[in-house]
């Protein structure tokens, strides 16, 4: 939940009704679909649609993603909004939602919230307390040495097998070496 509020707090691009749909304009219809067939059916919107400056990749589905963002947004705020008639539960989501833009409260609070858990880290003495310390902050849900979820197994769709891994920072990928 706490992804999906940050990801929909960011200011969504403007929105243009019924824009997701298949544009008989994206063809480029100068080039010949037996020789090169994805030139010809996204060459005009690749040309132009380039990729925003704040983004590595970008099409169709990204503007998909873009305008979920945008109707997520929209739904929170809405919910956010101070109307004695809201139900229990966007009361619920509106608070909540609120409660994590509310910067200033954030910033006021500064580590509080997590200085507990700070405290038991800072507290290890021994690298035999640290399997215990990794077991707690799994079980908190705090991304440590270890990543266990499910995926689809490739030759049976009915079937989706535990897949443990190694679970690194987003910024340890990124300043990673061998990449």
């Amino acid at each position: 939940m706490l992804c999906a509020v940050a990801l929909t707090a960011q200011t969504p691009p403007a929105s243009k009704p019924n824009a997701l749909r298949f544009d008989i304009n994206a063809i480029d219809k100068s080039a010949d679909p037996c020789v090169d067939f994805y030139q010809y059916a996204c060459g005009t919107w690749v040309k132009n649609n380039p990729i925003p400056a704040d983004q590595s990749r970008w099409g169709r589905f990204s503007e998909l993603q873009e305008r979920n963002r945008a109707v997520l947004h929209d739904i929170l705020e809405a919910a956010a909004m101070n109307d004695p008639n809201r139900d229990p539960i966007a009361r619920q989501i509106g608070d909540y939602y609120a409660a994590c833009m509310d910067e200033k409260g954030i910033d006021a609070r500064g580590l509080s919230a997590i200085q507990p858990e700070l405290d038991r880290i800072r507290n290890l003495k021994e690298k035999a307390q640290l399997a215990e310390e990794i077991a707690h902050l799994q079980r908190a849900g705090a991304g440590t040495l270890f990543d266990f979820n499910s995926g689809q197994d490739f030759k049976d769709q009915s079937h989706r097998p535990a897949r443990p891994g190694w679970s690194r920072p987003a910024g340890a990928r990124l300043l990673s070496q061998d990449r």
